[in-house]
């Protein structure tokens, strides 16, 4: 029989850990009530595998009222790594095949606050036999005889019957004993050179057989602590650091290659503007593990006057991969506050040929001193031709004037054609979140590449409007037209219900942009017209002649009586369309905590939705406080790849030296029919007709500016600039 349980000859001696009470007893209440309600119907189970990184523990279960519990975080700390394999919920669900019936032991905190599983009937029962009467199993429970049906291997051999494929055991060799059980080969292998033991039956330790094994939806913490060394930037500090908190991730999945993904993000933001540095996650496996690096853009990721990355301060991160697999990031980097005396700020682009392990020395795509301030850049890989990308961002200039600012490269990154404007809004008026779309043939449009972004206008008053807009090139991006408006901004921006003066640095006034197959483009945006000016929902419009004509904006977040915010769109290549974004469903009355979640948003036609839970409940209270409010980015990351979306976005932690870390959800299961006939679909929901009240326009103008306040560095110059 294999050894199950902690060997007491075995294990090291080592402090015992502190487990969360009211975590446990959530637990246990969870299981009481499974006990209660279990009655195994005919069908399949699908096991999922669960991670706490806190703990280093794994867990699994095919129950759906604990994949609920865990994914929803009621029982916080959990989450998936994407493996399942196939179980039965029952003797008859296995159509004839032999199965045994899995026992469920809980390991109470003494001795790891954990569960063990077997499919062996005679080692069921020597463990039950045990818990009387040998110390080192006093205080389990025997939770469920059958938790799940499964074939046993050959107890000698650890041979699977035909048809079915292995299920290995590991043991992590600690006191606080914890058990994997997987059934992917590598991860086996990692897991025994981290130092766990092998065991169940045969040479490799098989435990169970399981008819398919695969890869699930995911959820990977990819961040921790900040990586940077105390003083590291060179520069005084003018603000509050908040060390070890990333935000405002993106994402780029390659095109040839959905496997792999390359995201970025913001390390250790500053509460005056920008982050000690950028740092860059890459994953060959899907996004079920991610390693870190990061391209030089700033002091503190090795950027200096020899490679043209003499700055203190990076934001904004971007990346994009084109179809010859050569990725791209690019970043602002400055020193000092906006148009303050010395001050300096540039646009600076890197690129990686070998899946963004190692990034090439900056690239200065703009370099000014105080007389503007360069921001909100982007960069996209024309996914047509190699070699080939677009890079655009706004000018600032004191006088509140902000043009549209291109350059590209046709040689993969090597060199770049000198910036300059490609659109002016006019004297005072300014451009923000550019965004180059690459728009795919179809619908007979004759352009081929579009810069999206919101306008700001000053009236003749005095007071700010926004809508947006984009301009177009037919030649690649040689030449531009004049700016088509897409629809008007009406965003009023996110508060705490229950503090309406603490406010959110989210998405309002910008917007996400994307394009689909068949000339198809799609834009996403926080707004309030759904509301009258209430409160901002998730918008959402669509334009199928490449962007000549635009459909009228509709609220595609699925509560309407709940702030929404921070949208990202990304389409697949079946048409599929993507929606990422924040609400407040699940906050509560107390005012000491403001609940959030992500959630993801799916159409094949704009019009019929369902959503996908991504993450949370999360205190956003924690977050960054910042110019503008509590942060955790401008914008997060979606992206899409055959039968698949991949969300990189930042969730808060109860940590004063760690308030934000960035997650990777791999959404898989959207791909799949008897998935979608679970989730709940609505209905997009149009605008009624309301005419803008003299308050509702006064509150869009105080939004517009709060939002381009936000995006000055520093404290404001005594002239109030």
């Amino acid at each position: 029989m294999p050894q199950p349980f902690t060997d007491p000859a075995l294990a090291t001696p080592r402090p015992r850990r502190r487990f969360e009470t009211a975590r446990r007893r959530a637990f246990c209440a969870t299981v009481a009530l499974l006990a209660a309600i279990l009655a195994f119907p005919a069908f399949a189970y699908t096991v999922v595998e669960y991670y706490n990184a806190t703990l280093d523990h794994y867990f699994m279960t095919p129950l759906p009222v604990e994949i609920s519990a865990l994914d929803s975080g009621s029982i916080a700390g959990w989450t998936r790594t994407g493996l399942v394999f196939d179980a039965f919920a029952s003797v008859a669900a296995a159509g004839g095949a032999a199965v045994n019936p899995v026992c469920r032991f809980y390991i109470p905190p003494q001795h790891g606050d954990s569960h063990f599983f077997s499919a062996s009937p005679d080692e069921c029962q020597a463990v039950l036999a045990k818990i009387a009467t040998d110390p080192n199993f006093s205080g389990y429970v025997y939770e469920t005889p059958a938790e799940f049906y499964i074939a046993l291997p050959d107890t000698t051999t650890g041979a699977c019957p035909s048809g079915t494929v292995p299920v290995y055991r590991l043991w992590n060799h600690r006191v606080d004993s914890n058990h994997r059980y997987t059934a992917d080969l590598p991860t086996r292998d990692a897991m025994i050179a981290r130092g766990y033991v092998p065991e169940g039956y045969g040479p490799m330790g098989v435990a169970m057989c399981t008819p398919r094994a695969g890869i699930g939806d995911s959820q990977v913490r990819l961040t921790g602590a900040s990586p940077f060394t105390p003083g590291c930037d060179g520069a005084p500090a003018t603000g509050v650091p908040y060390l070890g908190a990333e935000v405002e991730p993106m994402i780029a999945i390659d095109p040839q290659d959905s496997s792999h993904m390359i995201g970025v993000f913001q390390q250790d933001r500053w509460s005056d503007g920008g982050a000690r540095g950028l740092r860059t996650g890459y994953s060959f496996d899907g996004g079920l593990t991610w390693s870190l690096t990061q391209a030089s853009f700033s002091h503190c990721t090795g950027g200096n006057a020899a490679n043209g990355a003499n700055y203190p301060r990076a934001s904004d991160p971007w990346v994009t991969i084109g179809p010859d697999a050569v990725a791209y990031q690019i970043a602002i980097a400055f020193n000092g506050a906006t148009f303050a005396q010395g001050s300096s700020s540039a646009v600076l682009a890197s690129r990686s040929t070998d899946g963004g392990r190692t990034w090439s020395a900056p690239a200065t795509l703009i370099a000014d001193g105080s007389a503007f301030f360069n921001d909100k850049e982007s960069i996209t890989a024309d996914a047509r031709t190699p070699g080939v990308a677009y890079a655009v961002w706004d000018r600032l200039a004191p006088s509140g004037s902000g043009p549209t600012y291109f350059a590209r490269t046709t040689d993969g990154g090597l060199t770049w054609e000198a910036a300059r404007p490609i659109y002016d809004p006019g004297v005072g008026n300014q451009t923000l979140g550019n965004q180059v779309v690459v728009v795919q043939p179809g619908a007979g449009s004759l352009y081929d590449v579009l810069d999206f972004f919101t306008e700001f206008d000053v009236a003749a008053n005095g007071s700010l409007s926004t809508h947006l807009a984009m301009v177009r090139s037919a030649d690649s991006g040689t030449t531009w037209t004049g700016a088509t408006r897409v629809a008007d901004v009406r965003a009023l921006g996110t508060h705490d219900p229950q503090n309406p003066a603490r406010t959110l640095r989210d998405g309002a006034n910008l917007a996400s942009f994307a394009a689909g197959p068949g000339g198809q483009v799609f834009a996403a945006w926080q707004d309030s017209r759904f509301s009258a000016g209430t409160i901002d929902g998730i918008a959402f419009s669509r334009s199928q002649d490449g962007g000549s004509t635009w459909s009228a904006p509709v609220q595609v977040n699925r509560v309407p009586g709940v702030q929404a915010f921070l949208p990202s769109v990304t389409v697949r290549a079946d048409g599929t369309i993507g929606v990422l974004y924040f609400d407040m469903r699940n906050d509560t009355p107390d005012p000491t905590t403001l609940l959030v979640d992500a959630w993801l948003a799916t159409s094949t036609d704009g019009l019929s939705w369902r959503e996908t839970h991504v993450a949370g409940p999360f205190d956003f209270d924690l977050a960054p406080s910042v110019e503008g409010g509590l942060f955790i980015g401008d914008y997060q990351g979606i992206g899409s790849a055959p039968g698949d979306f991949t969300a990189l976005y930042a969730q808060t932690a109860p940590d004063p030296a760690n308030r934000t870390d960035i997650f990777a959800s791999g959404l898989r299961s959207i791909a799949t029919a008897a998935q979608a006939t679970r989730k709940a679909a609505y209905r997009a929901k149009a605008a009624a007709t309301v005419v803008l009240t003299p308050d509702w326009r006064a509150r869009l103008a105080q939004s517009a500016e709060r939002t381009l306040a936000a995006r000055r560095n520093g404290p404001p110059l005594p002239d109030g600039r």
